[in-house]
């Protein structure tokens, strides 16, 4: 758990916008067994991201633990597709949300506990992954380019190699009788 300086201090370094955010992570403890939890996974997700104000497709089931009688799921929030981090605003908004048990879940999911959450850092992405789409893009363009043209010329030159052949017995021009001229 985290202490209230903790918090204090987390809340502050994200109002001075000190530090990115490019994951939150929490723990959520339900009263359901996961049996009879998992056909409603996506409602579930559905529900915490109407709660925590995100789009659906942010919120991630990173694990699951089915105990005897209830079941333990670490959540991620992640930012969302079009952005390289959580922004700051909306990462306190989550942040008092899970702290302050602000997340209001129906009670066909029993009662539970969110706790232990957790704010990582952006993933450092290579040069490599920030790039690819403009290298790979390109060469598949040159690569579907390449093949197209070798199929045209190969098409146009077996067509012209059958006009130059002809069959052995076949008639030359040369060959055929021509009208007497008087």
């Amino acid at each position: 758990m985290h202490t209230a300086r903790d918090l204090y201090r987390k809340f502050l370094d994200i109002l001075l916008g000190e530090i990115k955010i490019g994951l939150i992570t929490f723990y959520m403890l339900l009263t359901v067994k996961y049996p009879e939890l998992k056909p409603h996974i996506s409602e579930l997700t559905q529900s915490i991201a109407r709660e925590l104000d995100v789009n659906a497709s942010q919120v991630q089931l990173v694990n699951f633990t089915p105990r005897e009688n209830d079941t333990l799921i670490k959540w991620a929030i992640s930012p969302a597709e079009s952005a390289g981090y959580i922004s700051n605003a909306t990462a306190l908004n989550i942040i008092s949300r899970l702290s302050e048990n602000g997340i209001h879940l129906p009670e066909s999911y029993g009662s539970y506990k969110v706790f232990e959450w957790k704010i990582e850092p952006p993933s450092e992405r290579s040069w490599w992954q920030q790039h690819y789409l403009v290298i790979v893009i390109p060469f598949i363009i040159i690569i579907v380019a390449a093949v197209l043209a070798f199929g045209a010329w190969f098409i146009w030159h077996s067509q012209q190699a059958a006009l130059l052949y002809k069959p052995v017995d076949s008639v030359v021009a040369e060959q055929e009788l021509q009208p007497l001229q008087n």
